[in-house]
């Protein structure tokens, strides 16, 4: 038996379980459309919630599927979809985040939404925001574009270090080929984060290169702070550890060993 299926015309076309719903006209002109998902060091999440606060970017729409956890994420004691658009008419920019993990047989579906939504609506690009962890150096973001144009300012003032070779997954992932079979311009911008724990420190890196993109000032003193508290408090760990003669313990995850 199969389920979810309907004949149009003598075709079969599965039905769309993801759906984007608008809350309100969204009427830019040539709009960036940043995205920011969970990942390495849920920087993509990170980033892209603080860069609706930053810039006081206004609730427009939500996604939602079956397959979505069920849950609310509440901000300012203002509960709202975990996914879901941001958007500003005065810096012409869109932001659709999701403060939970999006299924990956998701991953596809969510992408041909998102590249078409973002067409709809006439984007100039798709910026992705992420992590990633190779741990060669710290304090690094990398560049992936389907358009050298939209990174050789920031490659040519060495904010970022493009990846030669590689394979990114996931949404972004799918949107990147998308992007380089249709021409159309799609980047991900990749913070070189911790791999098991939240890093702000990374967040802050990658929206540091958006806002070089963008020409926009976006504050992240923020999270440089919460930053600043994660590693004091690591090291404090340490410390106790060495005093009581004991190393990290197997719940710490032995970072420090």
């Amino acid at each position: 038996m199969l389920i979810g299926i309907k004949r149009f015309g003598g075709v079969l076309n599965a039905m769309a379980d993801i759906e984007i719903r608008k809350t309100e006209a969204i009427k830019l002109k040539d709009p960036v459309v940043v995205l920011g998902f969970p990942g390495t060091g849920l920087v993509g999440s990170v980033a892209a919630s603080h860069l609706v606060d930053a810039l006081d970017l206004k609730f427009g729409g939500y996604i939602s599927s079956p397959d979505f956890a069920p849950l609310a994420a509440i901000h300012n004691y203002v509960p709202l979809p975990a996914a879901r658009i941001h958007f500003s008419q005065k810096y012409n920019l869109v932001v659709i985040l999701s403060e939970m993990a999006i299924p990956v047989g998701n991953s596809m579906e969510l992408a041909d939404k998102i590249f078409s939504f973002a067409k709809s609506i006439r984007a100039s690009s798709i910026i992705s925001l992420g992590g990633i962890s190779l741990k060669e150096e710290e304090n690094v973001v990398y560049v992936v574009s389907t358009n050298r144009d939209m990174v050789k300012e920031i490659v040519d003032k060495k904010i970022a270090k493009p990846i030669r070779e590689g394979a990114t997954t996931g949404v972004t992932g799918v949107l990147l080929t998308k992007g380089s079979l249709e021409s159309f311009p799609v980047m991900t911008i990749l913070a070189e984060a911790a791999q098991d724990f939240l890093d702000p420190g990374a967040a802050s890196k990658a929206l540091k290169v958006l806002s070089s993109i963008l020409k926009i000032q976006i504050d992240t003193a923020e999270l440089d702070k919460e930053q600043s508290v994660l590693v004091k408090s690591s090291k404090d760990k340490i410390i106790k550890s060495k005093i009581f003669g004991k190393g990290p313990s197997a719940s710490e995850g032995g970072m420090y060993g």
